[in-house]
């Protein structure tokens, strides 16, 4: 499980996401997918305030394709540091990288199901 699913997070949630393609970045995602985000770098707008919540990949994708400009314009980049699986669920300590090089920690919660990311939570830490 463990190479699913960093092959499902870093190399194509977070790769995509950083390169702006949120069609691949969504396909990571189950259809019914629980995803839960609170930002983690400050920009644009959007605040380290309440964590959104949404339901489904296609609500993610709006969402994401949405926030796709101000992405590019923060360029920032996403990491997974460590990751650890236990069956179909694990965590993972990552970080924000910004273009100054400084980092800003984060955490995920997730389960898989069907190969696909099936619930999403990311705090700041």
């Amino acid at each position: 499980m463990y190479e699913l699913a960093h092959r499902l997070l870093q190399l194509t949630y977070y790769d995509a996401v950083d390169k702006g393609d949120m069609a691949t970045a969504a396909s990571a995602l189950h259809e019914d997918v629980e995803w839960s985000h609170q930002q983690v770098w400050a920009h644009h707008g959007f605040s380290r305030g309440n964590p959104s919540q949404l339901r489904g990949r296609t609500a993610v994708h709006d969402l994401l394709l949405a926030r796709r400009s101000q992405l590019a314009a923060a360029n920032i980049r996403h990491r997974v540091r460590n990751l650890i699986c236990d069956g179909n669920v694990g965590a993972l300590i990552g970080y924000v990288l910004g273009p100054d090089g400084s980092e800003q920690p984060f955490m995920v919660w997730f389960e898989l199901r069907d190969e696909k990311i099936a619930k999403y939570i990311l705090r700041p830490i």
